[in-house]
């Protein structure tokens, strides 16, 4: 019986949990609750983010067009010696826009070739489309082809298929022709015994 009453709390929780869970809650917690809040992460990752692209990028930035204005300079209109051209980057008087221009973006005659370029390929390309519709047109109006389906013959077995071809307009090919038997074999003769 002892035993028994030793197990009475546990088998208390397990025929009746509720009332077990109840006072459990009552004896372990106190007025405070805990409330319920938005998360801040998305805020706290957008702000790390933000200040972390700000320092690598704006902040440098800022550092170069400062030195530019300051230390270095507008230029500054001068005469030009008789035998030198000007480059494209030369003509801008900001330092940033001059070194834009001389190492980032093309300049204007360098893309009006390439544009150049662009419409000779396309004229070209409708040239040589305009030939391939007057060739087939011709083809079609004299009743002649190109000779599309001709296969070139590999060397080593031209030989061979010029034979069977030969031989397949003879009528027979050379596998069911009848073959000549080589002449009988005499039997040796037995030794004359005298």
């Amino acid at each position: 019986m002892v035993l028994f009453s030793k197990f009475r709390p546990l088998l208390q929780t397990v025929f009746k949990p509720t009332q077990q869970i109840q006072t459990i809650v009552k004896r372990w917690s106190s007025e405070r609750r805990m409330r319920m809040m938005i998360s801040e992460f998305n805020e706290r990752k957008f702000f790390d983010l933000f200040h972390y692209y700000f320092l690598i990028g704006l902040v440098p930035t800022f550092c170069v067009v400062f030195y530019a204005n300051v230390f270095v300079g507008q230029a500054t209109l001068s005469e030009i010696p008789e035998d030198y051209e000007p480059r494209h980057w030369e003509y801008y008087k900001h330092p940033l826009r001059r070194f834009m221009a001389q190492y980032v973006v093309q300049p204007f005659d360098e893309r009006y070739e390439i544009s150049l370029h662009a419409i000779y390929t396309n004229v070209m390309r409708d040239q040589l489309k305009a030939l391939e519709r007057k060739v087939r047109r011709l083809e079609h109006a004299r009743g002649d082809n190109k000779g599309w389906f001709y296969r070139p013959q590999v060397d080593g077995l031209h030989e061979l298929e010029q034979k069977k071809a030969a031989e397949r307009s003879e009528g027979y090919s050379a596998m069911l022709a009848p073959r000549e038997l080589p002449p009988p074999r005499s039997w040796p003769v037995a030794p004359k015994t005298d």
